[in-house]
Formats: C-alpha cells, sequence, structure tokens
C-alpha cells in the first residue's frame, strides 16, 4: 500500500502547522525559468535561506514530460531534503513520489472521478486549490484542503486562460469567510506587495517575484514589517 493512504477519519483538514503569514509561497515555474534562464537549483537554494518566512514551495511544470518532472524533483528533494515542496497538478505522480504536498486547481479537481478524488482526499499529502472569487471560497469542502490559493490579485501572464483580476479589495472578506488559509496569488512581485498586505498578513505566493535575489529580499523586509506592525 503506498504510505500516503490514510483512512479519512484519522485525517484533520486543514493542517496549519507549517503556514506562515506573512511569508512568502515561491513557486518554481519551470517554463518560467527556461524562458528567463533561472536556474531552478540556484533559485531554490536562496529560498531555503529564508525559512522563517517561506515554509514550502511548490515545483510547477506545465509543459515537461512526467520523466523531466521525476528526475528534477527526485535532485531538489536529494539537495534539499528539509525543504518542503509541493508538486503542482500530477496527483498521481504526487503520491508515488511521496512529495510534501499537492495543489491541484478548483477545474482539474473537478475534472477528475469519484475514485481518483476519494484517492486524494485519503492521502497525507499538505493539499491545496484554487478559488478565483469570494463564493468560490464560501463553496470549499469543510476538511478537504489545507489552503487555497485565491486570484488572480493582479494581471499575470503565467496562465493561459486567467479568471477575472480581482485587485486588492476583495482580501479582507476572504480572510474572514474562508474556512482555510489563503494565499493571494498572481501577478505579486515585491512593488505590489504592500497593497496586498495592507488587506492582512498573508503568505503570499509569488513566481515572477521570488526569481530575483533583490526582489526577494526586498519582499521579506516588507513582510517583516508587516508582521511587527
Amino acid at each position: 500500500m503506498n504510505r500516503n493512504r490514510k483512512n479519512l477519519s484519522n485525517m484533520t483538514r486543514p493542517r496549519v502547522g507549517l503556514w506562515k503569514a506573512p511569508g512568502l509561497y515561491p513557486i518554481l515555474d519551470l517554463e518560467y525559468c527556461s524562458k528567463f534562464r533561472k536556474n531552478p537549483f540556484e533559485l531554490v537554494s536562496l529560498w531555503s535561506n529564508y525559512r522563517d518566512y517561506i515554509p514550502f514551495f511548490q515545483l510547477r511544470a506545465k509543459k515537461e514530460t512526467i520523466e523531466q518532472i521525476t528526475i528534477l524533483y527526485r535532485s531538489l528533494s536529494e539537495k534539499f531534503p528539509d525543504f518542503p515542496m509541493i508538486l503542482n497538478d500530477y496527483w498521481k505522480l504526487a503520491l508515488d513520489l511521496g512529495s510534501f504536498g499537492l495543489h491541484i486547481g478548483k477545474e482539474d479537481y473537478e475534472d477528475l472521478d469519484q475514485e481518483a478524488r476519494e484517492r486524494i482526499q485519503a492521502s497525507d499529502l499538505f493539499l491545496g486549490t484554487s478559488s478565483h472569487n469570494v463564493e468560490e471560497l464560501n463553496n470549499i469542502e469543510i476538511g478537504a484542503w489545507d489552503y487555497t490559493g485565491f486570484g488572480p490579485i493582479f494581471d499575470t501572464s503565467s496562465k493561459e486562460k486567467t479568471h477575472p483580476v480581482l485587485g486588492t479589495v476583495e482580501l479582507s472578506e476572504a480572510l474572514r469567510v474562508s474556512s482555510v488559509p489563503v494565499t493571494p496569488i498572481g501577478g505579486i512581485v515585491s512593488e505590489t506587495l504592500p497593497r496586498v498586505l495592507s488587506e492582512g498578513n498573508f503568505l503570499v505566493a509569488m513566481i515572477s517575484g521570488a526569481a530575483e535575489k533583490e526582489d526577494v529580499l526586498k519582499s521579506l523586509r516588507l513582510l517583516k514589517e508587516s508582521g511587527n506592525v
């Protein structure tokens, strides 16, 4: 039996022990790395130096093969064994590899059959999904998820099909109504981060904003200032 399989009755979600707010949730997007010639290992090494504010990171690979993703996942796990990694989308691979976590979009999850959903929910994966408005936050299945992404907050080019941009106006309401921790996502960089933090302390997801050392350090300073308010 896969070591991730557990009886749902023994699983209490959300599990917030590793959640840090304010904090930074970097997304290692391989398409972005390829386009802008970023070394994935150098980025993860940078993030790993700031674990007080970066509890885990996500590996996002939309165009690579399963074999390529597996090789990179294992290499990253070997080099950074104590840095929890969340795998995007590939739920079977996340189970097979014994990943720390899985992030699967709302639409992708809803497209799965009942057996697949049960396997995901019965695992001990740290589970994240997506929400694109406050109504979807209100409809998140209780006890099914450890967190939800919420956005896009700003315009972003990281997705081919984007939902309407929310801006920051919905963030305080999102904190109020959500039954799980909320991580804002979509076009957030160090320049726009203060607008997000003005609505509350969040663990903020970033792709491009986490890809330059100067931007990461600036964001960390802003997060520290936010946490001291």
